[in-house]
């Protein structure tokens, strides 16, 4: 994780941070157009996974969002762990290259 990265991210407020007794748990970089929102850099701490911070998380967001009409992000290819984690939470694969998948939800 770069600090200087996502202290310009908080700065120009793309950064969603998850916190949990004051503690940030995970985060995620937001790029609003529009009706679209690209989620980026999405993160939970490992000592948190699996404990439901990243359903919890991807909820917020969206929900923070209501006018946006498109959600997108992407994963890398070899980590299958997200990739399904996104297409339980209603994610849809739009294409693929590589490296990455790139999913899209649509309201």
């Amino acid at each position: 994780m770069s600090v200087p990265f996502y202290t310009k991210m908080a700065r120009l407020n793309h950064l969603y941070k998850l916190v949990d007794d004051g503690l940030i748990i995970g985060g995620a970089v937001l790029y609003l157009d529009n009706e679209k929102l690209n989620i980026s850099r999405i993160f939970i701490s490992p000592e948190n996974h699996r404990k439901g911070y990243g359903v919890f998380m991807m909820q917020e967001i969206e929900a923070l969002y209501p006018s946006v009409k498109e959600f997108t992000l992407d994963t890398p290819i070899w980590n299958i762990r997200t990739n399904s984690f996104y297409k339980k939470l209603g994610y849809t694969e739009v294409k693929r290259d590589s490296d990455f998948v790139y999913f899209s939800k649509q309201r």
